[in-house]
């Protein structure tokens, strides 16, 4: 049925229809009153390629949940068939059992039952290609006396089941959405029948999927509906917009956008809220895609660091939700009532002026640290040996250990603390700079070359040599380091294991920043 002539939705009009039906029956109808309610009952389900089953994608079947079902039919068998005004929601097995009684005869000449790709008026799921319901039917019964009647389960298979993949899964994200106070997404809309509907399409194609915040939509093409977490991903969007009360905000530097690389705080922001969105729902830690690989948001190689990161985004607001706030209810009263649009505003200022305010301390700045964003405290002066990172989750190190000899290489290489040559203590000198100098007995000193794309080396401390002088600054969740003399920003060749370490002229590249491992 086209999409423009579903616009009044049978749940909503199931009342109002019963009761003019009740209007047109006279009430001395002897043919009413000896008719038998006709009830028929059965089980919808779908079935789909699943991308968190496995790569292959095995096939697994499920239950079309919490979808718009309705009874059709007709009394006589000279009568247009109709919707006749019974509908409920199906139950979490996929079941229905509806029953309508003759007004004008004894025996149906014919019913049977649909089911629309929609729960409620909140949330549906449409045929991209032709801008319609997906839905599904029984067989029609005929002559139907009055009783019971269990009806064959009915299953969608294909692209359309696909469409109630999608239809099923936003019934999970929908039931962790935090709102007591309607059957809304958000608190934002207390009525129950003015919520914003999502819609969702889905057809075939090359894979791909996103978020129109204009009209509410998700668009599912090609393999995407086979990842739950795709699904849930940019129902996060819809989810997070919501809570913005519908105004989206300005995401900048997003096309294209990868988990474990930076792009824009924006964009980090909303993308990475839709991963934790997913992961979140799914109780894990990760992000299925749609060929069925997965990505998981453990810093590691290939990562980048800092706030710019959707993956240490989504990283760091899981490890709250789980470990501080036993859930991301918190979360989601402070963002309606405070509408951050980066990470580091959820965390300075969100946080600390939520209500009740939400920790930015030892343990919240532990979760964030552990995945790659560091907002302290200051390493500068702690007395304390660090481990530091600019991307790869690979440690800083003196190459060749505690043996070897000055001039020693500098580099980035596997980090862990039984090596004192790849943790690192940073004191302040007395002109205000600072010192970073290895663990190892015989200490050596970071010491800047005297141009750009100069090696950085480790040598004996020198209070006196301007190139073993750095200063500190904070820059997008990271830490830079910059050599007064040579107004050069220490970084490396890139972030693969055993890029030496190197000085270039300060710049945005993510490279440059730097995060502690320890």
């Amino acid at each position: 049925m086209p999409l423009r002539s579903r616009l009044a939705h049978p749940v909503i009009t199931l009342v109002t229809a019963f009761l003019a039906a009740l209007a047109l029956v006279p009430f001395t109808a002897t043919a009413a009153r000896a008719a038998t309610p006709v009830c028929l009952t059965g089980t919808f389900q779908f079935a789909y390629q699943s991308a968190e089953a496995a790569p292959s994608k095995p096939i697994r079947t499920k239950a079309v949940r919490v979808a718009n079902v309705e009874l059709w039919g007709a009394e006589k068998s000279g009568d247009q068939p109709h919707w006749l005004g019974v509908s409920q929601l199906t139950s979490d097995y996929g079941d229905y059992n509806l029953c309508y009684t003759p007004t004008t005869t004894a025996t149906m000449s014919t019913m049977w039952v649909k089911v629309w790709a929609e729960s409620r008026r909140l949330w549906r799921v449409i045929d991209g290609m032709n801008n319609s319901y997906y839905t599904q039917q029984t067989q029609a019964l005929t002559n139907v006396a009055g009783g019971t009647y269990s009806l064959p389960t009915v299953r969608a298979t294909g692209t359309a089941g696909r469409a109630w993949h999608a239809l099923d899964t936003l019934y999970d994200l929908w039931r962790k959405r935090e709102n007591p106070t309607s059957d809304c997404w958000t608190a934002n809309e207390p009525n129950s029948s003015t919520c914003t509907r999502l819609n969702v399409y889905v057809n075939d194609g090359a894979t791909s999927a996103g978020y129109s915040p204009h009209s509410h939509s998700i668009a599912l093409i090609g393999e995407a509906a086979d990842s739950e977490h795709t699904i849930l991903h940019e129902g996060g969007h819809f989810l997070l917009h919501r809570l913005y009360n519908g105004v989206w905000p300005n995401v900048d530097n997003c096309i294209p956008h990868y988990i474990p690389t930076a792009s824009s705080e924006t964009c980090a922001w909303t993308e990475g809220f839709a991963d934790a969105t997913a992961a979140y729902v799914f109780n894990d830690f990760d992000y299925v895609h749609p060929d069925g690989t997965y990505t998981s948001f453990l810093y590691g190689p290939g990562w980048e660091v800092g706030d710019q990161v959707q993956g240490n985004v989504a990283a760091s607001l899981l490890r709250l939700w789980r470990g501080l706030e036993n859930g991301w209810g918190p979360t989601l009263t402070a963002v309606a009532a405070q509408k951050p649009t980066t990470f580091p505003q959820y965390f300075n200022v969100t946080r600390p002026n939520a209500n009740p305010p939400l920790s930015t301390g030892t343990m919240a700045l532990m979760f964030v640290t552990a995945s790659a964003i560091d907002y302290g405290p200051d390493i500068v002066g702690d007395g304390k040996t660090h481990g530091l990172s600019n991307g790869g989750r690979w440690g800083l190190e003196r190459a060749g250990g505690c043996t070897a000899t000055a001039p020693a290489s500098v580099r980035v290489s596997h980090f862990g603390t039984a090596f004192n040559s790849s943790l690192w203590k940073i004191d302040t000198n007395t002109d205000g700079t600072v010192r970073v100098y290895d663990n190892c007995a015989q200490s050596l000193t970071l010491t800047a070359p005297t141009a750009a794309d100069g090696a950085v080396t480790a040598k004996p401390f020198n209070p006196a040599d301007a190139y073993q002088k750095w200063t500190v600054i904070r820059k997008n969740g990271t830490f830079r380091f910059i050599n007064p003399q040579t107004g050069l920003v220490l970084t490396t060749t890139g972030i693969d294991k055993d890029s030496p370490a190197i000085t270039k002229t300060p710049s945005s590249a993510n490279v440059q920043g730097w995060v502690r491992l320890s």
